[in-house]
Parts: structure tokens; C-alpha cells; sequence
């Protein structure tokens, strides 16, 4: 049996998602390695834990959070990266595939839809859940993206 893929979870509001990581821990596939409040705490997990994947909140204050995944990039090749949104306002495909993140899901969705986007990240996929509504003021130039299993062409 192969090891659990490890998690670090970079959120504000550990109360928010208490009940996500107590998920978490049911999953035999899964395991939380750590769950950090702040930016520079990231720095010290990712590093101490070396995990497989970063679950990581959009609304993190102090800190610009694709900035954060592009600094943690630079330390640390091939991590990977899950965004979670408060909303659908803020699912910006096309900046958290420039981040180097490989996906976006709400805070919302249920447990069921979060572990399923981190799973397909964790697998190589990319996983916007949902679909991000197309932007009005001005295009990408990326293709529309599928609920599951994008695939972008970079």
C-alpha cells in the first residue's frame, strides 16, 4: 500500500475548515500534515512537511495568495497547488494557471466536491470547481474550461 499524498492547509480561519480536515483525516488516501494561519507560516510547513499538495484559501490577508504560490514554487518545484474561493467572483482561471496553481474550488462546495478537486490535482489534472463564469472585460485567450478535468493548453 503506498503512502497517504500530504496535505498542508494555509487558512485564516482554521474554524472554517475544521470540518474539511477532520475529512481530511477519514480519507485513507489523504493525510493533513499541517494546517497553517498566515503566509510565512507556509514557508516553514511546506518546508518541514514537504507535502504533495497545498490547499490554500484565496482571502489569506497580508499577503497576495498567487504571489504566495509563485514563492513557494520557486522553492519548492513540482508542489502543487489547490486555490479555495469564497465565492465564484473570485475564480480567475487564467491567474491561477499563470500562479503555477493547478486549480480553484469554492469554499462552499461540499467536502465530497473539494476532496474530488484534490484529487485530480494531486493525479496531474487541472480542477476548476465550478466552472469559473466567463470574464466580460476582456479575454485570456484561453479555451472555455470543463467543470472537471480541465485540460489548458499553456
Amino acid at each position: 500500500m503506498r503512502n497517504p499524498d500530504r496535505i498542508v492547509i494555509v487558512d485564516s480561519n482554521p474554524d472554517l475548515s475544521a470540518g474539511f480536515h477532520a475529512e481530511l483525516e477519514a480519507q485513507p488516501d489523504l493525510t493533513v500534515a499541517a494546517v497553517v494561519t498566515c503566509a510565512s507560516c507556509s514557508f516553514a510547513a511546506v518546508s518541514k512537511h514537504r507535502p504533495d499538495l497545498v490547499l490554500i484559501s484565496l482571502s489569506l490577508p497580508g499577503h497576495r495568495v498567487l504571489e504566495l504560490v509563485k514563492d513557494l514554487l520557486v522553492l519548492h518545484a513540482g508542489l502543487k497547488f489547490l486555490i479555495v474561493a469564497s465565492n465564484d467572483a473570485e475564480l480567475d482561471a487564467s491567474c491561477v494557471l499563470r500562479a503555477g496553481a493547478q486549480g480553484c474550488v469554492l469554499r462552499s462546495s461540499s467536502s465530497a466536491t473539494k476532496l474530488e478537486a484534490m484529487r485530480q490535482v494531486l493525479a496531474g489534472q487541472h480542477s476548476f470547481m465550478p466552472q469559473p463564469a466567463p470574464r466580460q472585460h476582456g479575454t485570456t485567450g484561453l479555451p472555455p474550461l470543463h467543470w472537471v478535468n480541465a485540460t489548458i493548453p499553456l
